[in-house]
């Protein structure tokens, strides 16, 4: 039976380069290792994997990845499992912690710019949202202490920040504004939720640690995400809350890993493998090469082919480029143009609750190989030089 209903979340038209999609190329999923691995888990003729799971994630798991995150430069020291709580992956895992920490009408902070696609959460549990501005070290921690100061502002009920390699700036907050950050969160009662799905994609110094082993206060106040979508497989929709025992308690007690059991437990069961394999590191190395090889390849292009029509920073990992344009073009205007063009991409608009940021836009260098980049930056260029000279 052949069906009329997509398979895959992704949609691009025949001949167009979408630089939008944040999605791995489908050369970097490891299909081969991961048959390997579930040979290695169902050969085994257990029933553990097609059971309900341990309500906080699969046990294993928890003590196979606390030991690996253990040994990580970007993770600045030893991770205890009891700090760990299993996700269905991170924006699961950011609806959960919203149902938990927030009630409709209750107000969050975002930055400006933030994840294109994380307001609809916020919204969908009736929350207020509110920008606070970024710069090239990402959330200015000094404008957010303003404003918490301010006559009238609702104190937040949390604030969502990708503080490593920030969706879509590339920002890298530093440590003295991660302290700042948590100092805030003692002093107002609210929650960190650190989107930090890149934390483990770096491709030259490491970032400082996550908010959570930054996290001092009594009854915890940082809760740090982190995903298997970026290292392994999205496809598995597996990845973790790091925080305090107090929060991975709240997330243990909630209605949905009551009633459940551990939160994709046949694909923890499948990470936990790839750890004890060594499949996982030798994953991770590969994506960081070749990643790492795009970043400095895209850089080259886009100082090549705009010039000074472009401004940018060269992120040290992660995903995404976010290009601001000279000459007031307007980049929700130049996208028809460009899709003329045979090229695609985000627009500022889409990063920002207030509508903001209308001559900046995003691309991405995770779906790509260098060649087809290549070639869809020179679309971009030849769109706007187009968009320029037909204004």
């Amino acid at each position: 039976m052949t069906s009329t209903l997509p398979s895959l979340l992704i949609s691009i038209p025949d001949g167009v380069i979408d630089l939008g999609w944040g999605h791995p190329s489908p050369r970097l999923h490891p299909t081969e290792s991961l048959a390997r691995v579930s040979q290695s888990v169902l050969g085994q003729q257990s029933a553990v994997p097609l059971q309900y799971g341990a309500v906080q994630g699969f046990g294993p798991l928890l003590e196979s990845l606390a030991a690996y995150l253990s040994t990580q430069e970007t993770y600045g020291g030893a991770i205890s499992p009891e700090s760990l709580f299993l996700t269905a992956g991170a924006s699961a895992a950011i609806d959960l912690a919203t149902t938990l920490y927030a009630t409709a009408g209750d107000t969050v902070v975002v930055e400006e710019p933030t994840y294109y696609l994380i307001e609809q959460i916020f919204v969908d549990h009736g929350l207020n949202v509110v920008g606070v501005p970024t710069d090239a070290d990402g959330l200015d921690t000094d404008a957010l202490a303003d404003l918490l100061a301010s006559d009238g502002f609702p104190t937040p009920r949390l604030l969502y920040t990708i503080p490593t390699y920030q969706n879509p700036n590339g920002s890298v907050l530093p440590l003295h504004r991660r302290r700042h950050l948590i100092e805030l969160a003692q002093r107002y009662g609210f929650t960190i939720i650190a989107d930090e799905v890149y934390q483990l994609l770096n491709y030259g110094t490491p970032p400082p640690p996550p908010m959570a082993v930054l996290d001092d206060s009594p009854d915890g106040c940082a809760i740090s995400l982190g995903s298997f979508s970026k290292i392994l497989s999205p496809g598995m929709r597996l990845g973790w809350v790091h925080a305090s025992p107090g929060i991975v308690r709240r997330f243990v007690d909630s209605g949905v890993a009551a009633s459940g059991g551990g939160l994709s437990h046949f694909s923890a069961t499948l990470a936990h493998a790839a750890l004890e394999m060594g499949m996982l590191q030798d994953h991770i190395d590969t994506l960081r090469q070749v990643y790492g090889q795009r970043h400095d390849d895209v850089a080259s292009l886009l100082r090549s082919e705009f010039g000074d029509s472009v401004e940018f920073t060269s992120p040290g990992g992660g995903y995404f480029y976010w290009l601001t344009l000279r000459g007031d073009i307007n980049t929700d205007s130049l996208l028809a143009r460009a899709r003329e063009a045979g090229v695609s991409y985000r627009p500022g608009t889409a990063f920002s609750a207030s509508g903001g940021f209308t001559d900046a836009l995003r691309i991405s260098i995770s779906l790509y190989e260098s060649d087809e980049l290549a070639v869809g930056i020179h679309r971009l260029a030849d769109a706007l030089h187009a968009h320029g000279t037909h204004r």
